[in-house]
This record gives C-alpha cells, sequence and structure tokens, in this order.
C-alpha cells in the first residue's frame, strides 16, 4: 500500500494522506482529486508540491516513478523504473 501526498488545493499544508494499492492510483486520482478529461490534457503534479506539468494520461507514470519509487525486476535480475522499459527489454531479451 502507498500514502497519497497530493496536496489540497485549499490548504498547501495538507496532504490527501489515503492509502492506496498501487495499481489504483489512477483510479484514486480521478475518484479522490478530479483528475479528468483528455489524455493529452496537460494537468500539474501536486504530488508534495512538485508542480510539474505533464500530460494527464503521464501523471500516474510520473508519481510512480518519481515520488513512489515504483521498480520493474526483469527475471534476468535487470532493474527498470519505467514497465514500458521493462516490456521492451523482455521482447527484446525474449524473457
Amino acid at each position: 500500500m502507498f500514502q497519497c501526498f497530493w496536496q489540497w488545493l485549499q490548504c498547501h499544508q495538507l496532504h490527501c494522506n489515503d492509502l492506496f494499492y498501487g495499481y489504483n492510483l489512477s483510479r484514486h486520482l480521478r475518484e479522490t482529486h478530479g483528475i479528468h478529461g483528455l489524455d493529452d490534457a496537460r494537468v500539474f503534479c501536486l504530488w508534495r508540491s512538485c508542480n510539474t506539468e505533464v500530460s494527464k494520461k503521464n501523471l500516474a507514470r510520473h508519481i510512480e516513478e518519481t515520488h513512489m519509487n515504483v521498480v520493474h525486476a526483469c527475471v534476468c535480475g535487470k532493474i527498470f523504473t519505467r514497465k514500458d522499459t521493462l516490456d521492451r527489454h523482455r521482447r527484446d531479451k525474449q524473457h
């Protein structure tokens, strides 16, 4: 489980504090923090006052990689910070 550190717009001193499973991050952002709209819409990451602007479709990945330190391991022992890089590695190396 992970703790949400998305800051509330009303008070920059408080963060969400909800607990969620990693696979529910996108759902949590949508349902709790109102992250809606087209995938190419630009949004600001409010995780611990990050304020990085990303596309909505990349927000969850940005949070996982930058703030939650999620890593993806291959059976060969290599570690990747991005799932798409792991997938490409597996495809290329046929793991």
